[in-house]
């Protein structure tokens, strides 16, 4: 058995875009739980405010523990700001970033102003605080193991109809990880792509299934979307937190996840020998499947259509 990447999180200072609510906030939970340091991100003072209370008082953690920056991962200035001052506090041992935003729409159909704000808050707000982050790290990463998390989703593996350029820009995720594993192997920075599937939040309910009729209906059919089947955030967290410490690059969150392994994962291979082996013999069956999956979601999204045209 390989040797983990981390061992644990106890003193380890964690930054976490998005860490006020939903995702971030689950994972920021559950690093205080293991002695972590945090410093929360988010745009909302007030959500800043009743995270970082709830996480202290629900683990009767010393606050002071815990600090918060507004920024918005989008403007290249202040969130380059929140992660210097983020460092002069602790250096950052883990950073996470997980601040996203999805507008349910069909590309020809949504605002471009909405267009700029998903794709600068999606991709930019990932560039940004990494870029930020990589010389500060590099700083102390050879004697301290580092990490830098990068929050995708299943959508950045399989396009998710129906949501304009969310899917694109969690694509472009996967890109700009598969390019920093390369590019940090000198500096003892582990790289994870974390695609969690459908999880109960906010904005999966309300902006994708809660709207216009043609996307919910092939949303529901096309990706087998399950109401009662939902991940949690806090699995999510857990997960992401696992796959952390063992330095994982890929990490899936649930079996719907692990089962498009072999269709997805690309040039980079998996780090075990077993799930290697399976991949490859999957992926000529695979092949099959996404042919009959392709078929069937030309055939769904025609008759859908059919009915406006």
């Amino acid at each position: 058995m390989s040797r983990p990447h981390l061992a644990g999180l106890k003193g380890k200072h964690v930054v976490i875009t998005g860490g006020s609510s939903g995702i971030g906030l689950a994972i920021a939970q559950r690093c205080a739980a293991e002695g972590a340091f945090l410093t929360l991100i988010s745009r909302s003072s007030s959500k800043l405010a009743a995270a970082r209370h709830h996480i202290a008082s629900s683990l009767s953690c010393n606050p002071d523990r815990i600090q918060t920056k507004i920024a918005d991962t989008s403007n290249a200035t202040t969130i380059i700001s929140a992660i210097e001052e983020s460092f002069e506090w602790k250096p950052i041992d883990v950073l996470i970033c997980n601040a996203g935003l999805a507008m349910a729409g069909m590309m020809g159909d949504v605002k471009e102003k909405d267009l700029d704000l998903v794709t600068k808050t999606n991709f930019l707000g990932c560039v940004y605080p990494i870029h930020a982050a990589i010389p500060l790290m590099k700083q102390r990463s050879l004697q301290n193991p580092s990490s830098i998390v990068i929050m995708s989703s299943l959508a950045g593996l399989v396009p998710l109809y129906g949501i304009n350029v969310y899917s694109p820009t969690k694509y472009a995720l996967k890109g700009l990880a598969e390019l920093l594993l390369l590019e940090l192997l000198p500096w003892n920075i582990r790289v994870n792509l974390v695609c969690p599937s459908f999880t109960k939040t906010n904005l999966l309910e309300e902006e994708y299934f809660g709207g216009n009729e043609i996307i919910r209906t092939i949303g529901r059919k096309l990706y087998s979307y399950n109401h009662k089947a939902l991940e949690s955030s806090d699995d999510v967290a857990m997960k992401t937190i696992e796959g952390v410490k063992t330095g994982e690059f890929l990490i899936f969150t649930n079996a719907q996840g692990a089962s498009l392994g072999p269709l997805t994962r690309g040039l980079i291979p998996s780090e075990s020998v077993g799930t290697f082996i399976i991949e490859l013999l999957l992926m000529v069956p695979y092949r099959f499947v996404s042919l009959l999956w392709f078929l069937n979601a030309k055939k769904l999204v025609h008759k859908m259509n059919s009915k406006t045209m």
